[in-house]
């Protein structure tokens, strides 16, 4: 369920307060990152907050441009700390990338990761929806578990309840999970029933 619509007055004071400091708020945010592009996609997660928080715009000029620059503030600095974050991201690939030793048998290993994926992906479609969703939004995308909380529209305490307890049973299911052993090729070797 999304945000309320806004009553007409306050629809009104929103575009006011949007069209008085939209200009001031690109120029506040291009001139914090870079490239200065990305200033426009942040503008525009400012406005959406902007309409989705309008029954609290204050009404007077002087607050309402305050808070609009608290918003952006705000928005800013999740976009820096998201930045940060892909980046210790890329350095640890590369760390990882340059100090893993080469292996001869890497198709095998490319077989394997992607027969360990396929594993995941299977014991997650045994989970409840509601815990799968909120597993593949933490470790796929990324999020926090108080952004999956919001994303999912629940309170963070239920969503790290049933996170704790999504964690343990998609590890009973991977531990239960048969593991079909690999032929020399790194294909699954063909099994008691005689597929392959």
């Amino acid at each position: 369920m999304g945000p309320r619509p806004l009553p007409e007055e306050l629809r009104a004071w929103v575009e006011i307060v949007v069209q008085d400091n939209a200009d001031d708020l690109l120029r506040y945010l291009a001139r914090r990152v870079h490239p200065r592009e990305d200033a426009a996609d942040l503008l525009g997660k400012v406005l959406l907050i902007l309409w989705e928080k309008g029954a609290r715009v204050p009404t007077t000029d002087e607050a309402a441009r305050m808070w609009c620059f608290g918003i952006a503030r705000n928005v800013l600095r999740e976009h820096r700390r998201r930045a940060l974050k892909s980046l210790d991201l890329a350095d640890a690939l590369r760390r990882h990338l340059r100090d893993a030793p080469s292996r001869v048998d890497s198709a095998d290993a490319i077989v394997e990761a992607a027969m360990r994926a396929d594993g995941v992906r299977a014991a997650l479609r045994r989970l409840d929806e509601r815990e799968a969703e909120l597993l593949m939004l933490i470790y796929w995308d990324d999020f926090t578990i108080a952004e999956a909380a919001r994303l999912l529209r629940i309170n963070a305490s239920t969503a790290r309840t049933r996170h704790m307890r999504a964690l343990r049973r998609l590890e009973a299911l991977l531990e239960s999970a048969p593991h079909p052993p690999l032929a020399h090729n790194g294909r699954r070797a063909a099994t008691a029933r005689g597929t392959s």
